[in-house]
């Protein structure tokens, strides 16, 4: 019996400290702030799939030599909204000489780019000299040529585009010298 009374005061004396244990559960700490942020760059590329070697393999003078395959160019973007455009421009680094065979030099205003792929904003649809001026920096002063200028709006801040361009050496009322010309036209995209 002895036994049993001590049971009992055991079990009364616990139970006022299990109220003061659970009274004490709804204390808490300052708040601590842990910044967070994550970045998504934007992004352009562009890339040459057929027609990255062009040969012109018999050259005729007083014509205009076509080259015999297009360069397709496939631009690829991801940018931000707020961007307004992206074009691609293509150009010859070096205006005065873009195609040179020794001392001999053509010049970009000789060579001419159009875009027949049908929907390219801003391209040039009939064959144009390689004289335009650089954007953004990007390009030759008087050795550019704008391919397509795309508009960035919310539907189309991310995208891919493919465009096929001719090249072509206008020689209509000139004389080559012979020789063995070669040059690189460069491809580049650029935002504004």
């Amino acid at each position: 019996m002895w036994f049993l009374r001590l049971c009992v005061v055991a079990c009364a004396g616990s139970a006022p400290l299990s109220g003061v244990a659970s009274a004490q559960g709804g204390v808490q700490s300052t708040v601590v702030g842990v910044p967070t942020s994550a970045v998504m760059a934007s992004s352009i590329a562009v890339g040459v799939s057929s027609g990255a070697i062009q040969t012109l393999s018999s050259v005729i003078d007083n014509a205009a030599n076509n080259f015999p395959s297009p360069v397709t160019i496939t631009l690829t973007w991801d940018l931000q909204p707020s961007t307004g455009a992206v074009q691609v421009l293509a150009y010859f680094a070096n205006p005065v000489a873009a195609m040179t065979s020794g001392p001999v030099a053509i010049p970009s205003s000789w060579l001419q780019g159009r875009v027949m792929t049908s929907g390219t904003p801003g391209a040039p649809t009939t064959f144009t000299p390689f004289t335009q001026n650089a954007v953004a920096g990007v390009g030759a002063a008087g050795g550019s040529l704008a391919l397509m200028s795309q508009q960035v709006l919310g539907n189309s801040r991310t995208g891919t585009r493919t465009i096929d361009l001719e090249l072509r050496l206008d020689l209509t009322g000139r004389v080559l010298t012979p020789g063995t010309y070669t040059g690189t036209l460069n491809i580049r995209a650029v935002t504004q």
